[in-house]
């Protein structure tokens, strides 16, 4: 079962200078079923006036939703809600006694959790003067008698302390006045409304460990015992010598005696049963397969099978190797002669290069003489001259904007680092991969690379 959440509630009539109005204010302070204030969101709430008794007739009811505050207050006016059933301006106050019963669904919905019933005093009668059928004053009438103690109210905030006024004179004592008689005792107030438990209090500090007493003298360590006397070992005995007895002497070999007479023919053996059919070799499925031995003793032959894979074989047996199924990495290094590869235009000599389109060219003599050598510490643009560019750690290098035709340009990290730009130029590698830029760091142990400009692209035939 779920705690009742209302830490306390104040229910009192809604009164103005000039005119009565229709409702209630009612205020509570909203609590979950863990004890922690319900802050800052809705909550759904259900109002019911009940005629006669807790459990009498619902003579109106309403349902309504507010927001809690940063303190979990919720501030309603019962009378202006969504009204379920009755009428609240029709309520004779004066008919009869009433209670109220309050129904909260912490969550905001109307799963109402929360339920707590309670009479209404004399706080909302001051309803009844809108109908009490005269705006005229009456005679005053005769004090009432005391009435029962009040449901305590919300506890206030408490105000911030004000500035301490100065301290008056002290008023000289005056006569002690005549003890009033003892009044009669009143009668017992209604017993309020058990308050939720205060939060439990801050845990007092462990108090200091107490000093450590002193440690006891060691016992003094009992003699040691003497060692036991070690026992004679006894004499090991002698071992026992026989005697072996002398070998006598070979006899002579007997006279080998004469070869006795051919025996008779023997009876004719019985014909022995018929051994079961071997297994053979089975016939192929189709043409052109082969017959393999399995691969374990004793290796004897299996079905026929297809060949299949990267090459075939006819029946009259000539393999044929599939197309596209010789890759590069089927290829051994340095294998691959000029020969076999294919070309589109020019001759192939010392003096000319295979560009990557095909075409043996006769590298230009580029804008310098002979090779530079240039030493890259920092990012760097290379002009139009042959050279060999030696990259110290990780800059950039950017190859010539507009390069001559047929330039080289030899590059060096040593370090496997830096990148090479090619400056609106593509890069080509052996394979016809294009590249705009690469990083030496990308690919492990690559340290050299050739670049030759074949008027269109730069070049790397390794």
């Amino acid at each position: 079962m779920k705690k009742l959440s209302f830490l306390a509630a104040s229910l009192a009539s809604a009164l103005a200078f000039s005119q009565v109005q229709d409702a209630m204010s009612y205020q509570a302070i909203i609590r979950n079923s863990s004890n922690e204030l319900v802050k800052n969101q809705n909550v759904g709430m259900r109002f019911s006036i009940l005629k006669g008794s807790p459990s009498g007739t619902v003579v109106y009811s309403e349902t309504q939703a507010q927001s809690t505050n940063l303190n979990g207050l919720v501030t309603v006016k019962i009378g202006a809600g969504n009204q379920v059933s009755g009428s609240y301006s029709t309520i004779d106050w004066g008919a009869d006694t009433y209670f109220i019963k309050i129904e909260t669904d912490p969550t905001g919905s109307t799963n109402y959790t929360i339920t707590g019933t309670s009479q209404l005093l004399s706080v909302p009668y001051a309803l009844y003067a809108k109908t009490s059928g005269s705006s005229l004053p009456g005679p005053v009438g005769a004090t009432g008698p005391q009435g029962p103690q009040g449901i305590q109210g919300v506890q206030g905030v408490t105000g911030a302390t004000g500035t301490a006024g100065l301290t008056g004179a002290t008023g000289p004592q005056g006569p002690v006045g005549i003890t009033g008689a003892t009044g009669s005792q009143g009668p017992q107030g209604i017993q309020g409304i058990q308050g939720i438990t205060g939060a439990t209090g801050v845990a007092g500090l462990t108090g200091a460990t107490g000093p450590q007493g002193p440690i006891g003298v060691t016992g003094a360590t009992g003699p040691q015992g003497p060692q036991g006397i070690q026992g004679v070992q006894g004499v090991t005995g002698a071992t026992g010598v026989g005697l072996t007895g002398a070998t006598g002497p070979q006899g002579p070999v007997g006279p080998v005696g004469a070869a006795g007479p051919q025996g008779p023919q023997g009876v004719q053996g019985v014909t022995g049963a018929t051994g079961s059919t071997g297994a053979g070799i089975s016939n192929g499925t189709t043409g052109a397969q082969l017959i393999l031995t399995s691969s374990v003793a004793p290796y004897s032959p299996m079905a026929p099978v297809t060949m299949t894979g990267d090459a075939t074989i006819t029946s009259a047996g000539v393999i044929t190797v599939g197309a596209s199924k010789i890759t590069t990495a089927k290829i051994a290094d340095a294998s691959v002669t000029v020969a076999k590869i294919s070309t589109t235009s020019g001759t192939a000599s010392s003096s000319t290069y295979l560009r990557g389109d095909g075409t043996w060219s006769t590298p230009g003599s580029g804008s310098g003489n002979g090779f530079v050598f240039t030493s890259v510490t920092s990012g760097i643009t290379l002009n139009t001259n042959n050279q060999v560019v030696n990259i110290a750690g990780d800059f950039t290098v950017n190859l010539p904007a507009i390069p001559a035709n047929g330039q080289l340009v030899y590059i060096i990290s040593p370090l496997s680092v830096g990148t090479i730009n090619g400056n609106g130029k593509q890069i080509i590698i052996q394979d016809g991969t294009t590249f705009s830029s690469f990083k030496y760091a990308d690919y492990d142990n690559y340290k050299i690379s050739l670049l030759i400009y074949n008027g269109t692209a730069w070049y790397n035939p390794f």
